[in-house]
C-alpha cells in the first residue's frame, strides 16, 4: 500500500460558525506542515467551510457561459445551424458541463446562477429575445427546466445505489448530517419509480400548472423540438418570436429605449406595430393566430417569413 505524501496533504475545516471564518488549522505530519485550504477540490467539485457550493457553482456558471460563446458561433441574427442541431449541441456541451455531480450542490442556494447561464443556452437554440419568458424558452427548446434535470438526476443516483448490485455504494449508509443544514441527496429524495425520461416531463408539468404568473404557451412539454424546427434558422426564429410575442417590432424597440422615433405605427398604415399586430398585419396574404404558429401550418410559416427581420 503506497503511503500518502505530506507535502501534497491539504486539509480544511467545515462548521457553520461564522465567527470562526477565518480561523485555519495548524497540523503536522511527519514533522511537515500541512496546507490548509479553504476551498478544497475533490473529484472535481470545489468545496467551502459551510457546503454552501458557492464557489463551485460560480465555476459552472463560467463553464457553461464559455460553452454558449461556442454555441453562438452556429447562430446569429442572419444565418444559423439547424435547431437539432443547436439543440444537440447545447445538451452536449453546456448542459454536460452544467450537471456534473450535481446531485451533490443541486440543492444549493446559488444554483440560480447556473440556471441563468442555461437559459442563455435555450435562447441560442430558439432564437428569442431576452425578455422571452422562460418557460416558454424551456418549451420551445424542448428541454426540461434545470431544477427538474437537477432532481431527477438526484433520483436516478438514487435509485442506483439503492437497487443496482454492482454500484459500489450499494447498500451503503449514509453518514449521519454534521451540518444541521446540509442535508445529502439521499434523505431528501426518493428513488424513481418511472424512467428518467418520463419522470422529468411529469416534474416539468407540475412546474408548469403551478407557475400562475405568466400566460402559457399552448405547446406540450416534451423533450423534443415543437413544430416548424426543420424549416430554415430565420424563419425559425421569428416562428418563436411569434409564438411568444417578444420580437424587435416598433412598439418594442421603442419601449425598451432603441429607438428615438416615436412613430411606431406599422408599414400598412392602419394601426401601432406590436407583435399581435404582426399576425394580423393586411400587408399578409393570409393571417394567422397563436394557434397556427403552435401548429406551424402553411399560414403561420408565410408570417414568419414575412416578418423575418423582427
Amino acid at each position: 500500500m503506497e503511503q500518502a505524501n505530506p507535502a501534497k496533504t491539504q486539509v480544511s475545516l467545515f462548521h457553520l460558525r461564522n465567527y470562526n471564518a477565518g480561523r485555519k488549522l495548524s497540523l503536522k505530519w511527519n514533522d511537515v506542515s500541512l496546507k490548509h485550504c479553504d476551498h478544497p477540490v475533490y473529484l472535481g467539485i470545489t468545496l467551502d467551510r459551510t457546503l454552501s457550493y458557492k464557489q463551485h457553482v460560480q465555476k459552472v456558471k463560467g463553464k457553461v457561459g464559455t460553452r454558449n460563446n461556442l454555441l453562438r458561433k452556429l447562430a446569429n441574427s442572419t444565418w444559423g445551424a439547424n435547431s437539432s442541431t443547436l439543440r444537440s449541441t447545447a445538451l452536449a456541451l453546456c448542459y454536460s458541463a452544467a450537471e456534473y455531480a450535481c446531485p451533490v450542490w443541486g440543492r444549493s442556494s446559488h444554483t440560480k446562477k447556473v440556471d441563468a447561464a442555461l437559459n442563455d443556452s435555450c435562447r441560442c437554440i430558439t432564437g428569442c429575445l431576452k425578455p422571452t419568458n422562460v418557460d416558454s424558452l424551456h418549451s420551445l427548446a424542448g428541454i426540461a427546466p434545470s431544477d427538474v434535470r437537477r432532481t431527477v438526476a438526484s433520483r436516478t443516483e438514487c435509485s442506483r445505489q439503492v437497487e443496482d448490485t454492482r454500484h459500489p455504494l450499494y447498500s451503503h449508509q449514509p453518514a449521519p448530517t454534521r451540518l444541521k443544514s446540509r442535508k445529502s441527496f439521499l434523505h431528501t429524495v426518493q428513488p424513481l419509480s418511472q424512467p428518467p425520461h418520463s419522470t422529468r416531463v411529469i416534474l416539468w408539468e407540475e412546474k408548469r400548472s403551478e407557475n400562475h404568473h405568466h400566460e402559457k404557451l399552448p405547446i406540450p412539454t416534451k423533450e423534443q423540438l415543437p413544430p416548424g424546427h426543420r424549416c430554415d434558422w430565420k424563419t425559425w426564429k421569428s416562428l418563436n418570436r411569434l409564438r411568444t410575442g417578444v420580437g424587435r417590432c416598433k412598439y418594442n424597440m421603442n419601449k425598451w429605449g432603441y429607438t428615438d422615433d416615436t412613430d411606431t405605427n406599422c408599414e400598412c398604415g392602419t394601426s401601432v406595430q406590436s407583435m399581435s399586430h404582426l399576425l394580423r398585419c393586411p400587408l399578409l396574404n393570409d393571417q394567422c393566430c397563436l394557434e397556427d404558429l403552435v401548429a406551424a401550418n402553411e399560414k403561420a410559416l408565410q408570417c414568419a417569413k414575412a416578418w423575418q427581420s423582427i
